[in-house]
């Protein structure tokens, strides 16, 4: 029982991190510090395409269900869980691409937002602190 609740839990914290990739420079620009961290993430996500290694998320998740006696799914999360539910079977490489292009969607905004506080704070700064609405 424990260890199929553990297999679960990796479900639910693999399908977080997954959706914490593709949606988590959006969220930078509110919290402009989640950026680094989702940057790790970024980097990491790009190493398991390119490199094609199996994700450590998956591998617990296996691990987990193995100990419960549970049967194991061959291929990864993704195309276990994702492929043929949440998008058409045999489109996995695309739904790569689509969040691939989510992520450089977020940063494009996260940095053209940034650059525009930047300048805003120093037309504060030219103008000086006045008390009054400025007209």
């Amino acid at each position: 029982m424990i260890w199929r609740l553990l297999a679960d839990a990796m479900f639910v914290l693999h399908a977080a991190f997954l959706l914490f990739f593709v949606f988590g420079a959006f969220l930078a620009w509110k919290w402009r510090k989640l950026i680094w961290v989702h940057f790790g993430i970024v980097i990491w996500n790009l190493a398991i395409v390119v490199i094609d290694y199996d994700c450590p998320f998956t591998g617990t998740e296996k691990f987990f269900l193995r100990r419960g006696g549970e049967s194991v799914y061959e291929a990864g999360y993704i195309n276990h869980y994702l492929d043929g539910t949440i998008w058409p079977e045999g489109a996995t490489p695309t739904a790569e691409k689509v969040g691939f292009a989510l992520v450089v969607i977020g940063y494009v905004g996260f940095f053209v937002l940034r650059r525009r506080r930047r300048g805003a704070a120093a037309q504060d700064d030219v103008r000086g602190d006045s008390v009054g609405p400025r007209t």
